[in-house]
Parts: structure tokens; C-alpha cells; sequence
């Protein structure tokens, strides 16, 4: 078992090392290729080669950049990843977005290609490249950069792009394999040096006797551990090595990493993998170098009274996450997850106990049952083995589950945004744009089909039509600063170019400037749509709550829009809303709609935005959830390594006493007879603590779901997922003993009995 536990730290190790190693080779191949593509500005004075211009778009709760391009001559330089310029009403997508978004094709306007991956962060990066078309000027907004080439300038801030706005540095994902990986190598180490320690205590002993010296017992501890090292290293190392020419797509995040970034790892892995398994041999010598010898250790007694502390962490922890829970908030979520760690740390004895406990009620009545009776007997004097064998299988449990409550957790605007999103169906739209002229204006709403219906934010005052003064409303109902600051998608405060003020041109963040809020014109049969009228206002504006006899997701959508609170006036005609500047709301007669009014406004407006009331929260949101399938991704190799652990732990103590079965060779020679021995003694006692580990998990998301965060993801199936690998990992163990057993059973023989 040592042996297995030896090649299990090392395939540990070799795994954590490869992580690290790929984590910076694929970060900074990411900002060398997203810092290529940045835009240089012109100076004063400097002739420009093309202009340039990013807004956003989003797919399935994911945002990403929509870079409008403008030649300013056949010799202009090409951003990274384009073979050609694209010709006006084409765009360039990136594979991924094609694959994920089938209306990509035509969105955009007609597909030129694919964009390179020397153009792209990583394969799976969703962007697009498009050429306005004829007639649809990209030149005049102020947001619009006059550049001169791309990539000479410094590096780009984090979130420079909208598709890496929600990106996570690299530190982020050290700070994750650290513990996630780097303590089961530790364990797993731990664990190994002491298996079989009372054959290699007496060896010690006895050299230490002969005068041996502390390099002696290294070497030899060395010797032992060389071989099983090199294994688990290699058995890990080469496969690890492989993907560097291959490239890999990570399961449940879905990332995949090109072979390209990972081709530095071509000569740095060999070599690191020498290093660390030289590290893993001083280590493990390092933990053999005091020796007690013979008669130094102190007396004991037979029964020890069960330590206290255990208790009382697990006591005081539990005050802690009901008080957490009960006080809410930032403070009561810290209390929360203090109280939690209190209770994990105290609950490995605790489970042990309990699981010994159990083992003896179910083996306490078994006459007549010898291999029920001695297996029971075996685990419920060992609690502590048991302890030791869950202790982190516990502890990961709980972890993890909270950690996939927490990042999956909502907040109150994203929850009311997501509900409000699912009740308009992609049937209600913003559509933002630069300056566009009526005509721009006329063939947009002609472009929409006759079964939308069109509304259009004007200002306060009809004789104040000018620019937009960002100052109401810029963040939905409840939250300034969230939504409005990006116009629909909310991208930010401005971006590479300064677009997140109000949309591309800045008229999303307050509506056109006026005497008071401003005002949804439309005709009265426009405006019922949205909800029953009291009564349709033809004279002046009125604040939508008075228009609107009762409440409906359209009229409750108004205040999530990114200009804010609105009032409401019937137009006097169809001229009138296509001369007003502002953006326009759009009521399409199903889902689809959403494609033909994105379709309809990058054909006709320049620079146009298009978004569905609240999305920004949604997109943040699910940005944020994402992360649980890196959680879940890295928790469960290091889950896998612990359980594997336990179990061997759990096996080898059970071998330890194995001659104590030896003298029933004279009575039974089956197998069968050792295996139900391995059963009661060693799968019922975990089966007992993962089911308790399990229950306690539970309880702790629970209390979690109910009180601090009530939309986070339902934990069930992570724990049935994590009980399902130690169950199978726990079987293999049990299986395994009862097997070991009964050979080493067949070859005993008295020896002064």
C-alpha cells in the first residue's frame, strides 16, 4: 500500500506543476495576443489609417466586442486574425461564436470568414469584425477611433475587450490549485511515510542502536521511496506532457486550451517534473530522520477518554452560522463562513466516533455471524482510523458545496432581471444607435416587418433635441450604475474608447436632454401594447405609473432600461417619432423578433446597440456562476486524490492487524469469509462517516440556500457525485482487504502458540 500511496503523490504532484505551469503559459499567451489587437490612437496632426469602434452584443447570458471597422485606404493595416479587409456589409466572426450562435451567420451581415486564432484570446473567445454597410457612417460619433495600426501601444487594462470583461487574472486560478491540488500531495505524502511504520520503526530502531546516523536512515528512506515516485511521476508526467502537442478541451468549464500556448511547457515540464520528484524524495526522507527508539515513548492507557475539542469547535461553529444566518448581509455572510470553517474543522472526530458507534449497534447482535462480530469489533475500537480515512473527504465536501452555493448565488437585480427576462421572451427591446439620420430612421422601422411595434425615447421638451445629459436614471430601478452605464448590455464605464457612457454614442445614459425624464412617444395602439391604458395622453406626458392602469412585465420593464424612468405621450404621427433623435423600444410579436430587429438595425443605424431590459445583470450574473465549473473542475482531481487516500489509509490499517485473522485459516478457507470480515470492518464504518460527511454538507447549504443565498445552485448533486466517487473508491478498498487478507491468511503457521 505504501507503494500505491508513493505513486499516488506523485501523479499529485506532476498534476499540480503541470497546472501552474499551463495556468501562466496560457495567461500570458492570452495578453500577448489580445494586447496585438488593441488600437493605436492617432496623434494630432497624424494621418489616420482606419477608424475604429467596439460595442457589444451578447448570446445565451454571454457578452462579447463587436468592432466596426473603416478603411481609410487599400494600405491600411489588417487587425491580427483578418486575411482581407471586409467589404462593407460583411463581418468576420470567430469560430466560436459561429458554432454557439447560428444567427451569427447573418447577424452581422453577410459572412466574409472566420477570424484566425492568432486574432482571437483563446479558440473559444466569441468576437466579431464588421465593415458598416454602405451608406451607414462609422466616422462621425465621438466614441469612433481614428487609429494607426494595432499592438504598439501599452498594455491593455483588464476588460479592455467586452468579450474579457468577466475574465479572471491568473492569480485567481493559482489561489484555486493551491489548495485544491497542493493538499492532497501533501496528504498523500503525510500518509505514505507512515504505512507499514512499524516494520520500518523497529528497522529505524535498530540501525539507530548500531549507531547509525541521520544520513543513513535518509538513504535508506530515499531507497524506499525512489522507485514508487519515479512511477506515479511518469504515469502522470507523460500523459500531462502529450496534451502539450495536442491541446485539451477542459470538461465541465468547456475551455479549451490550443497546443500553441502550451508549446513552452514542451521544456520547462521534463525538466520541473525532475525537480519536483527530487523535492518529493527529501521530503519524504526529511519525515524519517527522528527516530524514537524502543522503550522512549510514553505510557498510555488502554482506553483513552475522547478528546473535547472536537465538540466544541463544531458547538461554537454552529452558534456562528445560525447567527450569520439570522443577521444577514456582508457581516452575517462573514459569520457565516467562519462558523463553517469552525464546524468542518471539528467534524472529521466527530464523524469517526459516530460511525464507530454505528458499526457496533449494527454489530452488536451477531451471533452466530463470526465475520460480522470480528469486523465490527475491529472498527468500532478504531475510531480514529476512520477519522483519518474521511477527515478530508469531509472537509472537501462542505467546501466545495459551499463555494458552488456562493458563486452561484444571485443578486436582488440579477434576480429580478432574470425573472423579468423570462417573462418577455426576447419581445421587448432597446435598440440604441449613433445620431441617425430620419431616413436611417425610416428604413430601420421599415426593416422590422409590419407585426413589431415601435416606440421611441424623446426628450421632455420637443424643442430640446440635443445629445443626451446622462444624469437620470443611469442604473435601473433599484441600482444606479448598473445598467444604464452601458446602454442595453451595460458593458461598462466606457471600455476601450469610452462607449459605456450611454451606448456607442452616449445618448443611452439619461435619454435626450429635456426639462425632466424622458419621454416613450409612440401611437396609443404602440403604447397599449406595452399594458392597459387609462387613458391614452395626447396632450402632455405622463409618468408611467399614472398612464398604465395595472403593472405588466412590458411596463415593469421601462424602469430597467438604460434612460431610466420615463413618461409617456401618444405622437402625432409616424413622421414625428422618426425626427425625434433617442433610442427606440421595439414590441415584436415573438422570440424571433430579436433576430430580425438586430439584423434590421446593423443593416440601417450606424454603430446600434440591441438589448433586452436588464441583461447587464444577467450576463453579470452568469459570468459569475461560470466560475462554479472551475471550482467543480479543480475540487474534483484533488477529491479523487483524497478519496484515493483515505481509502488507502483505511486499507492499510486493516492489513496491519490482518494476522490477527490468521489463525482462523484452520477453520475457514474461503475467501468469502474475509471479505464480509472487510465489509463490517471497513466498508460500513465509511459508509456510515461519507453518508454522516454527506448529511453535514448538506445541512450547512441548506442553511446557506434558505438564509444568505437564495438563488445559489442546489449542492445535491455535487454531493451525490462526490459520495458516488468515494463509495466506488471506498468498494474498491473493502474489496481489496478482504482479498489481501485471506492470501495472507493461507500462509500462516503457528509459531509458539
Amino acid at each position: 500500500m505504501q507503494t500505491v500511496c508513493l505513486a499516488l503523490t506523485g501523479v499529485a504532484a506532476a498534476l499540480l506543476v503541470w497546472c501552474v505551469q499551463a495556468v501562466g503559459a496560457v495567461h500570458e499567451a492570452r495578453d500577448a495576443r489580445i494586447a496585438a489587437r488593441v488600437p493605436e490612437a492617432a496623434g494630432p496632426g497624424t494621418r489616420p489609417a482606419a477608424w475604429w469602434n467596439q460595442s457589444a452584443d451578447s448570446w445565451a447570458d454571454r457578452d462579447f466586442s463587436v468592432v466596426y471597422l473603416e478603411p481609410a485606404g487599400p494600405s491600411a493595416p489588417l487587425p491580427p486574425g483578418l486575411p482581407r479587409w471586409p467589404e462593407p456589409g460583411e463581418a468576420f466572426v470567430s469560430p466560436a461564436l459561429l458554432d454557439a450562435m447560428p444567427p451569427a451567420a447573418t447577424r452581422y451581415g453577410r459572412l466574409a470568414g472566420t477570424i484566425g486564432p492568432e486574432g482571437l484570446a483563446d479558440p473559444g473567445e466569441l468576437f466579431v469584425y464588421v465593415r458598416a454597410p454602405a451608406g451607414v457612417p462609422v466616422r462621425g460619433p465621438v466614441t469612433t477611433l481614428a487609429i494607426t495600426g494595432y499592438g504598439t501601444g501599452p498594455a491593455p487594462e483588464p476588460g479592455h475587450f467586452v468579450s474579457q470583461a468577466f475574465d479572471r487574472p491568473a492569480g485567481d486560478l493559482y489561489g484555486l490549485l493551491a489548495p485544491q491540488l497542493g493538499l492532497p500531495a501533501a496528504v498523500l505524502l503525510v500518509v505514505s511515510a507512515r504505512l507499514a511504520a512499524r516494520g520500518r520503526d523497529r528497522r529505524l530502531a535498530v540501525l539507530y542502536a548500531m549507531g547509525a546516523g541521520r544520513s543513513v536512515r535518509a538513504r535508506i528512506a530515499v531507497g524506499e521511496c525512489l522507485g514508487p515516485l519515479a512511477l506515479g511521476t511518469a504515469l502522470a508526467g507523460v500523459p500531462l506532457a502529450l496534451l502539450t502537442l495536442t491541446g485539451v478541451r477542459l470538461p465541465l468549464t468547456g475551455y479549451a486550451v490550443a497546443a500553441g500556448d502550451l508549446a513552452p511547457l514542451r521544456w520547462w515540464y521534463p525538466p520541473a517534473l525532475v525537480l519536483v520528484w527530487a523535492v518529493l524524495c527529501l521530503l519524504f526522507a526529511a519525515l524519517h530522520l527522528r527516530v524514537r527508539p524502543a522503550g522512549s515513548g510514553r505510557l498510555r492507557p488502554a482506553r483513552r477518554r475522547p478528546s473535547v475539542w472536537p465538540g466544541v469547535l463544531c458547538a461554537t461553529g454552529g452558534l456562528a452560522v445560525v447567527a450569520g444566518a439570522a443577521s444577514g448581509g456582508a457581516a452575517g455572510t462573514r459569520l457565516f463562513v467562519l462558523g463553517t470553517t469552525l464546524v468542518l474543522a471539528g467534524l472529521p472526530p466527530l464523524v469517526g466516533r459516530a460511525a464507530a458507534r454505528l458499526s457496533a449497534r449494527l454489530t452488536g447482535r451477531a451471533a452466530g455471524d463470526p465475520a460480522r462480530l470480528v469486523g465490527g469489533r475491529w472498527a468500532a475500537a478504531r475510531p480514529e482510523v476512520i477519522a483519518r480515512a474521511g477527515a478530508a473527504l469531509v472537509v472537501m465536501l462542505g467546501l466545495v458545496a459551499q463555494a458552488l452555493v456562493m458563486v452561484t448565488d444571485l443578486t436582488d437585480e440579477a434576480r429580478r432581471a432574470t425573472a423579468l427576462a423570462r417573462h418577455l421572451d426576447g419581445r421587448l427591446l432597446e435598440v440604441h444607435s449613433a445620431p441617425a439620420s430620419e431616413a436611417a430612421s425610416a428604413r430601420f422601422v421599415a426593416a422590422l416587418g409590419p407585426d413589431a411595434r415601435v416606440l421611441r425615447v424623446g426628450a421632455a421638451a420637443p424643442t430640446d433635441a440635443g445629445g443626451s445629459s446622462g444624469t437620470s436614471g443611469a442604473g435601473g430601478p433599484t441600482d444606479a450604475g448598473g445598467i444604464g452605464a452601458g446602454g442595453p448590455t451595460g458593458t461598462g464605464g466606457g471600455g476601450p474608447t469610452g462607449i459605456g457612457a450611454g451606448g456607442p454614442t452616449g445618448t443611452g445614459a439619461g435619454g435626450p436632454t429635456g426639462i425632466g425624464p424622458p419621454v416613450l412617444r409612440g401611437d396609443c395602439r404602440d403604447l397599449a401594447a406595452l399594458g392597459a391604458l387609462r387613458v391614452c395622453p395626447r396632450t402632455g406626458a405622463v409618468p408611467a405609473r399614472e398612464a398604465y392602469a395595472e403593472r405588466t412585465p412590458r411596463t415593469e420593464a421601462l424602469r430597467w432600461m438604460g434612460f431610466g424612468p420615463v413618461g409617456v405621450q401618444a405622437a402625432a404621427s409616424r413622421a414625428e417619432l422618426l425626427r425625434e433623435p433617442g433610442p427606440f423600444v421595439v414590441l415584436t410579436s415573438g422570440p424571433e423578433g430579436r433576430e430580425r430587429a438586430e439584423r434590421a438595425a446593423r443593416a440601417t443605424l450606424p454603430l446600434p446597440q440591441v438589448g433586452v431590459p436588464g441583461e447587464a445583470h444577467v450576463v453579470g450574473a452568469a459570468a459569475r456562476a461560470r466560475q462554479a465549473g472551475w471550482v467543480v473542475l479543480v475540487a474534483a482531481a484533488g477529491f479523487l486524490l483524497l478519496a484515493a487516500a483515505g481509502a488507502a489509509a483505511l486499507l492499510h490499517a486493516f492489513l496491519d492487524r490482518a494476522d490477527e485473522l490468521r489463525p482462523l485459516a484452520g477453520y475457514t478457507s474461503g475467501v468469502r469469509f474475509h471479505l464480509r470480515v472487510a465489509w463490517w470492518g471497513m466498508g460500513v464504518p465509511m459508509a456510515c462517516a461519507l453518508a454522516l460527511a454527506a448529511l453535514s454538507a448538506g445541512l450547512l447549504a441548506g442553511v446557506n440556500l434558505g438564509f444568505l443565498s437564495p438563488s445559489g445552485s442546489s449542492p445535491l448533486g455535487l454531493l451525490a457525485g462526490g459520495l458516488a466517487v468515494a463509495g466506488a473508491v471506498c468498494a474498491a478498498a473493502t474489496v481489496g482487504g478482504g482479498w489481501l487478507s485471506a492470501r495472507a491468511g493461507h500462509r500462516w503457521a503457528p509459531r509458539g502458540d
